[in-house]
């Protein structure tokens, strides 16, 4: 045996270790593909979550300026009215206690 390596030798062990590498790197990639879907869905799912979060929020939102809406108009319509009591009560000459 010789104490020196032939070019197919070399050849040889750089062949090999390319090929170690290609399935390594092939493996590497597999791993990843795989965590990225698991990722992708659970991103989908966590989408989906949040999508049902906001629909709910907007509707509880919409409900609370519907009911702002309607105290701004009563409001408006007791005022109104306590007006109208006080403009009668003083032509009447009625005098009202509060």
């Amino acid at each position: 045996m010789a104490d020196y390596a032939t070019k197919d030798d070399v050849q040889k062990i750089v062949n090999s270790a390319v090929d170690d590498l290609s399935e390594i790197i092939q493996s590497f990639a597999q791993n990843v593909d795989n965590r990225l879907n698991i990722i992708d869905d659970r991103l989908a799912k966590v989408e989906k979550s949040l999508d049902r979060l906001t629909n709910t929020i907007d509707a509880f939102v919409k409900r609370l300026d519907d009911i702002e809406t309607d105290n701004t108009s009563r409001d408006a319509q007791l005022a109104r009215l306590e007006r109208w009591i006080e403009q009668v009560a003083a032509k009447q000459g009625v005098k009202l206690e509060y």
